[in-house]
């Protein structure tokens, strides 16, 4: 038995096909035929059945608990060799999503000593849906992640570093700049101008939409907080946005607290995987990022 059995019996579990799963690999039929053969003598039992016809085969209920289990131990080996990649490599790759790095990079720089390591890291921007997902295939080792509830998963280290308020961002000659909160019901006659999907933004904004049977407007999408911000100066529609560095030195736009029922909180948190073996580099990253938090007092 070794890890191209599993491979052989993973693609068989899916594909019901002796025949399709040997043109996959492009190996004979007989060698998935044997790697099968190698893996019930193991576990000694019948992984597989066919039916009456021959045409095709199903897996025993013995087999679909080790196909269950096999694509857990492929996934972990895929990790596992991604990891030692990168150590190779001497290359950590880190998740930074755009609206966070704005936020926290500047505190990294101030500290001490940071600009030397940090240098060392391959920063890998996303949206935070994104670098999750490549957190937890091993294509990250490391992680910034924003979530509008604190993120939990059982595979990861979880830190709190901050968590920022949403506000309705409007410009100066839009009628709801005079108000000093906003409920999200009074601003559906009003269009949105969004970050794009992906963001965590996007998923407060849908959390409050939803609550509003879906009335919102949107009426453009953008990657960049620039330009929503220019847009929403010019008064060419409205946004749901944190507290935006970017945003705070933009004349004429006015930022309004919602009101307590429909406030919604960004999160923003490091992790990485549990197993994962830290470098001097990234033990150094996350006492930084720990100060921050602690400096944070995590207040909103």
């Amino acid at each position: 038995m070794n890890i191209r059995d599993f491979e052989y019996f993973n693609a068989l579990g899916d594909l019901l096909s002796f025949t399709q799963v040997a043109n996959q690999f492009n190996v004979s039929q007989p060698t998935i035929s044997y790697a099968i053969k190698r893996l019930e003598q193991y576990y000694g039992c019948d992984l597989i059945k066919r039916e009456a016809s021959h045409r095709s085969i199903l897996l025993t209920n013995e087999g679909a608990i080790l196909k269950v289990h096999i694509e857990n131990i492929l996934n972990e080996f895929i990790t596992v060799e991604r990891a030692i990649e990168h150590s190779k490599k001497n290359k950590i790759h880190i998740g930074f999503p755009p609206i966070i790095r704005s936020r926290i990079f500047s505190q990294l720089l101030n500290e001490r000593g940071a600009l030397s390591f940090i240098a060392n890291f391959h920063l890998v921007s996303g949206g935070s849906n994104k670098l999750l997902a490549q957190l937890l295939s091993g294509r990250l080792d490391f992680s910034l992640i924003g979530s509008v509830t604190p993120l939990q998963h059982p595979d990861l280290s979880v830190k709190l570093i901050q968590q920022q308020e949403f506000f309705i961002f409007v410009s100066k000659d839009n009628p709801l700049a005079k108000k000093n909160e906003i409920s999200f019901e009074e601003t559906l006659d009003y269009p949105f101008i969004l970050l794009e999907e992906g963001n965590t933004h996007m998923k407060a904004f849908q959390k409050l939409n939803e609550k509003y049977k879906k009335k919102a407007q949107i009426l453009f999408y953008f990657s960049d907080v620039q330009t929503i911000g220019q847009l929403v100066k010019s008064n060419i529609g409205i946004t749901l946005m944190t507290d935006f560095p970017y945003f705070q030195d933009i004349e004429g736009l006015i930022k309004i607290p919602l009101v307590p029922q429909d406030k919604e909180i960004f999160y923003i948190q490091y992790a990485f995987l549990k197993q994962a073996v830290l470098s001097d580099d990234l033990s150094k990253l996350i006492n930084i990022l720990d100060k921050i938090a602690s400096n944070n007092q995590l207040k909103y």
